[in-house]
């Protein structure tokens, strides 16, 4: 029921592994009976001025409205609240909790809410996540953000730091007792008019190298274009990585615009990778990274259904640059 989900939390908001725990710890305060259960978790938005975008979420649907992160801790974010609970408990940056919440919530709502009314009583496996949740909150914490502020981390450290310190002074003394080296011979005046024809026939193509390299797309991000008067998506993703641009859903908007005008359409998605490293590995990054594109659109309104994860005949560095083919084209078929 939640699959997409917790897959599209765990690949977009940095949470790995953790994206069960936070969907089931999540459902536990939505639904908590001693907080007023579902409806007083949504007085705590109507409470911040929220209550039209609350309202949107009801019953689910592409007209649920955003949620930014300044809103949600508006709502839920005092020193004892929801954003200050999870973060603890996961031990995950507040920033990643916070983003992921603003997807988590609304869909989750909607779930809750079928024909935008409140429920009476949860479905049994709703429940029986909520239980999960409560004991995982009621337990150790997950994972702790790394800080030398917790459990004595000044005296753990203060060695290594002294180490380091002393290390650098070396370093600086070296340096400063290094033979004088010789000064470079300065080139013929004449030197550019004596360059070979080979060397000068090389030029335009190193030239071009280097321009291709500096257009390539650098990290995980999202380009949006058209095909045949059809919008298309080529993501691309950090090496070893799985984790959809943040920017996805402003770029995804012409292309889901795209499947909700035309009905019978279908979208094909298809993972590439560089030519480094192991290729069994590769292959199976090519397809997360597939499926992470796919749960992204899903999450963006698009019914799975109308998604096809399709294998390219050749998925190996088929860009000019190794970060250029770490990516997932998305192309519409009618």
């Amino acid at each position: 029921m939640f699959e997409v989900l917790v897959r599209e939390a765990g690949a977009r908001f940095g949470l790995g592994d953790k994206g069960l725990q936070m969907l089931q710890m999540l459902l536990s305060l939505m639904t908590n009976k001693d907080s007023g259960g579902l409806a007083g978790f949504l007085e705590k938005f109507k409470a911040a001025g929220l209550g039209p975008i609350v309202q949107s979420w009801l019953g689910g649907g592409p007209s649920a409205q955003a949620v930014s992160n300044g809103q949600l801790e508006q709502a839920l974010g005092s020193s004892e609240g929801v954003i200050a609970l999870l973060t603890r408990q996961l031990g995950l940056a507040r920033e990643n909790v916070t983003s992921a919440l603003g997807y988590l919530i609304p869909a989750l709502v909607g779930k809750l809410t079928p024909g935008g009314n409140l429920p009476s009583a949860l479905p049994p496996e709703i429940s029986g996540m909520a239980i999960v949740g409560r004991q995982l909150l009621d337990s150790p914490a997950l994972g702790r953000a790394p800080g030398i502020a917790n459990g004595g981390g000044l005296g753990r450290w203060l060695p290594w730091i002294v180490v380091a310190a002393l290390i650098l002074l070396a370093l600086a003394y070296c340096s400063q007792n290094k033979t004088p080296q010789k000064p470079a011979v300065p080139a013929a005046p004449n030197a550019a008019a004596t360059t070979s024809p080979a060397a000068a026939s090389s030029t335009p193509s190193n030239a071009a190298a280097t321009a291709a390299a500096a257009a390539a797309p650098q990290g995980a991000t999202v380009v949006a274009s058209t095909q045949d008067g059809k919008p298309t998506l080529a993501v691309y993703f950090e090496s070893g990585k799985t984790d959809v641009a943040a920017d996805f859903p402003t770029q995804a908007v012409a292309l889901v615009q795209y499947l909700r005008d035309h009905a019978g359409a279908q979208v094909m998605i298809s993972g590439f990778n560089d030519a480094g490293g192991d290729v069994a590995k590769n292959a199976e990054l090519s397809k997360a990274r597939a499926k992470a594109v796919q749960a992204a659109l899903v999450m963006d309104g698009v019914d799975e259904a109308r998604t096809k994860l399709e294998k390219p005949a050749d998925a190996t560095g088929t860009a000019a640059t190794a970060a250029a083919s770490r990516r997932v084209d998305v192309t519409v078929r009618d």
